[in-house]
């Protein structure tokens, strides 16, 4: 374990002190995204670690309050999203922090970001419904049977996730990472402790990144639903690699490149969405009340509706051909 050094900046020393979790929000509160990682070009690696690993926990612990208070969907969607940033970086820095406590905090996040995702699942597939066959099967008395199935299973997904957050087990992660974080609590690899520069780290970590996401693009159109799944994995995580770093480099050409990633990835979500809904409805079933004639046209409907989505993937994998590195 290496120490945090004295002198470093105070923007990037995490807080081991208390959370937000019993706090209650101003009346406008509201969800908050991601704020935007400051990096120094004078940065070594571990520097960057910390201000990244503590950027993602503020935008956790910054929607905490709100789902609490409400329970928003966009609260619940945010926490999920800081939770991914989270594990992305830690596999981002994986190969030049190791240790112990790294690993038990990427097995938290992991497991809470589940709990999180069945709620989430729910509010995607609500507004899939409504949206899609709802309009076609308004009127239609099978098809409030299914929303109120669907309305159970969320009050069940969000119960869980209030237990989750408002958790000893969700307060001890949080306040056993920050406390890993601010005593840099890790094995830096050789070459990292002192003299890693964020800055070439980078450089290597983004091309690494966009080169894997190229690997698992190619004919995305053809491609199974799990192996386009795994191509929009590996965008988000260049994504996400490129808005930690993006202010090493030039801000506006960091800003074109992951605004397009993010373009990219969300037309191929609409091929995760339709996998999630197809799993939703083999779980509600018949025994929720639903027949099968109502579970058999939404399947149909979503299933005429994905070839839109192979027609974007067709365009998104030339799109992501197109992409010059910000970072050379």
């Amino acid at each position: 374990m290496k120490a945090a050094k004295e002198g470093d900046r105070a923007d990037v020393v995490a807080r081991p002190g208390p959370l937000r979790l019993v706090e209650e929000p101003p009346p406008e509160a509201t969800a908050e995204k991601a704020k935007p990682v400051r990096l120094l070009k004078s940065d070594s690696v571990e520097d960057a670690a910390v201000c990244v690993f503590s950027a993602a926990l503020d935008h956790f612990e910054a929607n905490i309050p709100v789902f609490l208070s409400d329970r928003s969907a966009e609260s619940v969607h945010q926490m999920r999203v800081a939770l991914r940033r989270l594990r992305a970086a830690m596999g981002l820095f994986g190969e030049a922090l190791a240790g112990e406590r790294l690993e038990m905090a990427r097995t938290r996040a992991k497991a809470l970001g589940a709990v999180l995702g069945a709620a989430r699942n729910c509010d995607v597939f609500a507004v899939m419904l409504q949206e899609g066959p709802g309009a076609a099967l308004d009127g239609d008395r099978e098809f409030p049977a299914l929303m109120a199935a669907l309305a159970r299973r969320r009050a069940e997904a969000y119960r869980a996730a209030r237990d989750a957050v408002d958790g000893d087990e969700t307060e001890s992660f949080l306040v056993d990472f920050r406390r890993t974080i601010a005593g840099r609590d890790w094995e830096p690899a050789a070459g990292v402790a002192d003299e890693g520069s964020a800055v070439d780290f980078a450089r290597a970590a983004l091309t690494r990144l966009r080169k894997r996401a190229l690997k698992k693009s190619r004919d995305l159109a053809t491609r199974t639903p799990q192996e386009r799944h795994q191509a929009r994995i590996a965008l988000k995580k260049a994504r996400y690699g490129a808005e930690f770093f993006a202010s090493l480099f030039d801000p506006e050409d960091a800003e074109r490149f992951t605004s397009r990633l993010a373009r990219i990835q969300d037309g191929l979500g609409a091929f995760t969405d339709m996998t999630m809904a197809q799993r939703l409805l083999d779980e509600i079933g018949t025994d929720d009340g639903v027949s099968p004639q109502a579970s058999g046209f939404v399947r149909g409907w979503f299933a005429h509706a994905a070839q839109d989505a192979v027609d974007h993937a067709r365009k998104s994998e030339k799109r992501l051909k197109k992409l010059e590195p910000f970072w050379k």
